[in-house]
């Protein structure tokens, strides 16, 4: 009985120990191993380190070959580069000139001196003051035989605000001719003119020289493609006496006879005169308000062509 009661008092207190025991804990999974980490691109190297745990993998690569993108740049490069060359010399002198100066503008002048311009025409003797017949036709000219030349020294354009309204003016230097239809020989040293027909002369004219000063208001377009600019100016002009002559050729003795005397003529010469010019071609007006001769009437119109250098 008593080995019994022992027994029992054994399996109860194995049971009580079993039921007191702790749940066993679940093992512990093992740790993944650490991933790969990401190479970091080192454009100017050629090794790649990798991490495998506590292991470290370098790879040396030899680059022989160049990627697409750095192949896409190098080729843009080269493109831009030909296209610089082969850009027109004047595009880059253009660029050169704003980029080295931008606040530098184009000042328009003020005035403009030139050296030489010419007037060539003919002078008409106008005899619409006249009331003597005999005098008018005694003192009938050849138009295209009467020639006068000017040359304008140191033509000026004072421009007025604008490239296209100017005021031009000069220092000329006028040399005419009256060449007469009938034969006529001339008395000097006179107040007068005084005149007498001579049969023995075949040609009879006079020389004048004279120093005069125009001024002009002038107007001008643009330039028009294929014509060039159109102008037409107003003014007047004044002027000096500085030297006369009468020339003649005689049959009798047949030879050119020059007189360097006073013939008559009026000391000043002042007058309208107008220009106008159509492209290439000038043409000009003056119109004495004066008289050629003191003691008459006549008048003289010059006219012709004007060259500007």
């Amino acid at each position: 009985m008593k080995n019994l009661v022992l027994l029992f008092c054994l399996f109860c207190s194995i049971v009580l120990n079993a039921q007191n025991v702790p749940t066993p804990v679940p093992p512990t999974p093992p740790t993944p191993p650490t991933p790969p980490s990401a190479p970091a691109e080192d454009k100017k190297s050629d090794t790649i380190k990798v991490n495998l745990g506590d292991r470290q993998i370098m790879i040396i690569e030899n680059k022989t070959k160049k990627s697409d993108d750095e192949e896409d740049d190098e080729d843009d490069i080269d493109d831009k580069d030909d296209d610089d060359e082969m850009a027109p010399m004047g595009k880059h002198d253009k660029a050169h000139k704003e980029n080295s100066n931008p606040m530098k503008k184009k000042k328009n002048k003020g005035a403009d001196v030139g050296f030489l311009n010419i007037d060539m025409g003919i002078n008409i003797l106008l005899d619409n003051k006249v009331t003597n017949e005999t005098l008018i036709d005694d003192l009938e000219t050849k138009p295209f035989s009467s020639w006068s030349w000017t040359l304008n020294f140191l033509p000026t354009k004072i421009f007025l605000g604008s490239q296209n309204v100017m005021l031009m003016t000069s220092i000329g230097w006028r040399i005419g001719e009256l060449t007469f239809r009938n034969k006529l020989e001339f008395a000097h040293d006179t107040a007068a003119l005084v005149y007498t027909k001579n049969s023995s002369i075949n040609r009879s004219s006079f020389d004048f020289h004279h120093i005069q000063v125009p001024l002009m208001l002038y107007f001008r377009s643009d330039k028009i493609s294929g014509l060039g600019r159109i102008g037409f100016g107003v003014g007047g002009y004044v002027g000096a006496l500085v030297h006369q002559e009468f020339e003649y050729k005689s049959d009798e003795r047949r030879r050119k006879v020059e007189v360097e005397e006073d013939f008559g003529f009026e000391t000043w010469r002042y007058g309208l005169s107008a220009r106008a010019d159509f492209g290439p071609v000038k043409i000009f007006a003056n119109y004495d308000l004066n008289p050629v001769w003191k003691n008459n009437d006549f008048t003289n119109l010059e006219c012709g062509l004007w060259f500007d250098f």
